[in-house]
């Protein structure tokens, strides 16, 4: 009866098609082939859709296994494997798939189960070829907003990995940036002393954290000593702040891990550096061994500490530690160059009684003039250092003149003249600064170019090598020599005024006498008095 209903309904020979011309893909399946085939036949007729038919469930599950489709019509009532059943399965491999449901049964139960197992509409036998029109147009609404909500489902999650992405590329470039930062800050840091503050306040400001200090194993004693501090009150400097095995400190000292604390675990600690939250302490390594722990604490607005600002001060501690190392190779070498170095220029001094503790006295009054003159700190050690050796190229010249009594001759006042260069060429091989070199050759430079070994005038003569100068020749004429008795400073001070502007740089002579006034003359005596 319900075929005999649905052929008396005419197919149109050419149905109106549907809004927006879309052509589906559509599952037919129905047990009876009359219903089935005339049904298939309106669904082709209607913008051209493509209609697969079958008779059962199984035949159905075998279809949609190997094609995909659209939407489905699906009889409710069929042998074997039952509508419901079918509307199961292939939601169970397609959840979006509008389906309707064709029944001549039509229940309140069985439109609860089938809505249940995610059917899209109904159809009621008999049905008219109009209603089949309006319930596939609802279909292809459905299918419509279903395949948009896909698309923007799908652009949703592409915007969200896109903007995890950029999340994940603005941090790893955040933590680059601050590598970059910690690599080039610790680079500028040139002393130990300088390099432990620095620890201190960069890792304050990286991990912006309110408090951090550096702490240095005693061995002696094996306490731990805070050396600088960043929050803290600044007598806490040189204070025992751990034990080595004890406390936090103690034992991130003895095992090389790091850890974290938190207030009331550690009463040695927290006497010297209070806190008012969790701490983190790390290990501070040179070749593997432990000398020191870095202790930053107190998050600014009460953040915790994360696995980044472990990473961050490993780093920092890692490229410290190769400093630190560094540094005090470097200074141990310097140290041992200046032991050398002054070994030689006192040796040199020895060999002539009138000369003794002379480069001392040019260094004393040439750093008290470059202080008077407000020259910068990197002048005023270059001239501490290279003040000292000045005249250590008079090694390469015989004693015969560089010890003779009398006045030289031509020939010897040349040789003499050389011992600027000479200096210079012991000199050469070590890792001076242009400015130091600059005082070894040119400190008998004159400001009217008639000095030597290169004949340079005024201010193409170096600073510092004018200020040596002007020391030099002052503490030469009030030194007592085989030929000559030596001038009282007040004598020594008009000669120098009288030759400022042809030998001396008329400002730096200014500076030296604003100097002897301003520093007690005994204070300024180092010299050796001639047996």
């Amino acid at each position: 009866m319900q075929s005999d209903a649905l052929l008396r309904s005419p197919v149109p020979t050419q149905p109106e098609p549907l809004p927006n011309g879309e052509r589906l893909r559509i599952l037919l399946v129905d047990d009876e082939s009359n219903i089935r085939e005339a049904l298939a036949e309106y669904l082709m007729a209607i913008n051209n859709h493509h209609v697969v038919t079958a008779g059962s469930g199984e035949q159905a599950l075998a279809v949609f296994g190997c094609d995909a489709f659209d939407c489905a019509f699906l009889d409710l009532k069929m042998p074997g494997m039952s509508g419901v059943e079918l509307l199961g399965k292939i939601k169970a491999q397609d959840p979006k798939l509008p389906v309707v449901i064709m029944t001549g049964f039509p229940s309140l139960d069985a439109a609860i189960d089938t809505m249940r197992q995610g059917a899209s509409d109904f159809l009621i036998k008999p049905f008219n070829l109009g209603q089949v029109k309006l319930t596939l147009e609802r279909v292809v609404r459905e299918h419509r907003l279903l395949r948009e909500n896909l698309r923007l489902a799908e652009r949703v999650r592409n915007q969200e990995k896109i903007e995890s992405l950029n999340r994940e590329l603005s941090r790893r470039i955040h933590q680059q940036n601050t590598i970059h930062q910690i690599s080039e800050a610790v680079d500028r840091l040139q002393t130990s002393e300088d390099i432990y503050q620095g620890m201190t306040d960069l890792a304050a400001k990286l991990l912006e954290v309110n408090r951090a200090a550096v702490l240095l194993l005693d061995r002696s004693t094996n306490h731990l000593l805070v050396i600088a501090e960043h929050g803290f009150p600044p007598r806490v400097v040189g204070r025992a702040a751990g034990r080595l095995g004890s406390g936090v400190p103690g034992k991130v000292a003895a095992e090389g891990e790091p850890m974290l604390g938190r207030p009331g675990v550690d009463a040695m600690l927290e006497s010297v550096l209070p806190c008012q939250g969790a701490y983190l302490c790390l290990p501070i390594k040179i070749r593997g061994e432990v000398f020191g722990v870095m202790l930053v604490a107190d998050k600014i607005d009460d953040r915790p500490i994360r696995g980044e600002d472990i990473f961050l001060l490993r780093f920092l501690l890692d490229k410290a530690g190769l400093s630190i190392e560094n540094i005090a190779l470097y200074e141990s070498m310097v140290s041992n160059l200046h032991s050398t170095l002054g070994a030689l220029v006192n040796a040199m001094e020895a060999k002539d009684p009138y000369t003794r503790q002379h480069s001392r006295r040019v260094t004393n009054l040439s750093v008290l003039s470059a202080q008077t003159m407000g020259l910068d700190m990197g002048q005023i050690e270059a001239l501490r250092f290279a003040a000292y050796l000045h005249d250590i190229g008079k090694i390469g010249v015989k004693d015969n003149v560089l010890l003779k009594a009398s006045s030289l001759s031509e020939d010897e006042y040349t040789q003499i003249k050389q011992h600027p260069v000479i200096g210079e060429t012991i000199i050469q091989a070590m890792d001076l600064s242009s400015q130091e070199r600059a005082i070894i050759r040119h400190h008998h430079e004159h400001w009217n170019g008639s000095g030597y070994p290169d004949g340079l005038a005024g201010e193409s003569i170096p600073l510092l090598a004018r200020v040596v100068a002007v020391s030099d020749a002052f503490d030469a004429m009030t030194t007592d020599r085989p030929y000559r008795k030596a001038k009282s400073q007040g004598a020594a001070v008009q000669e120098l005024m009288r030759f400022a502007g042809t030998q001396f740089d008329p400002e730096v002579v200014r500076a030296f006498v604003e100097m002897l006034a301003r520093y007690q003359p005994a204070a300024l005596e180092t010299r050796e008095q001639r047996p």
